[in-house]
């Protein structure tokens, strides 16, 4: 009889434990979003991408940064992986230049990236943050080297989540370096 009051003591201390754990992730990680809304971020996708790595839960501010820019880096991979992928499809010949003169944009992007994690990791966050505005440049480059020639909606919705992603991780180390 003893037993499975035991085995109950032990679930709902374990169910308490649990709970506050979430509490104390929501508490670093929401403040954060709501902080980043005024840079044109919207809440629950901060919330929900920031949350999808495990370490957000115990991630002070400059954790965040790394993992938004993580974040930031998966997505200019998956955006260099669909060019290469288009660049190797059946496309025109303007296309194919604008989509290598992408390729290549990307490839650098990704690295510029790399550099940032690196540089916020230790601190160096304006020099951070330099690395992070120059991705927006990137994607533009990549819009206008279809100019008048190319289909620019092969890349279009593409560029915009880079976008979105690059001013995503730029907003949450900005909050870093203001502290």
């Amino acid at each position: 009889m003893d037993s499975p009051l035991v085995l109950l003591a032990v679930f709902l201390l374990l169910l308490h434990q649990n709970l506050l754990s979430t509490a104390n992730a929501s508490s670093i990680v929401e403040p954060t979003c709501k902080q980043v809304v005024s840079k044109g971020i919207g809440f629950d996708f901060c919330v929900k991408t920031l949350r999808k790595d495990p370490k957000s839960s115990t991630a002070g501010a400059r954790g965040l940064a790394v993992i938004a820019t993580q974040k930031t880096k998966l997505e200019f991979i998956h955006v260099l992986n669909a060019i290469n992928k288009l660049l190797h499809g059946n496309v025109t010949d303007a296309d194919k230049k604008a989509l290598s003169d992408c390729a290549a944009v990307y490839e650098d992007s990704v690295e510029t990236i790399r550099e940032a994690i690196e540089l916020i990791i230790s601190g160096s966050d304006t020099d951070a943050l330099y690395y992070l505005s120059a991705l927006c440049d990137y994607v533009s480059t990549c819009d206008n080297a279809f100019g008048e020639m190319g289909d620019k909606l092969l890349v279009a919705k593409l560029d915009e989540d880079a976008r979105y992603f690059a001013s995503f991780a730029f907003a949450v180390t900005s909050l870093v370096s203001s502290h």
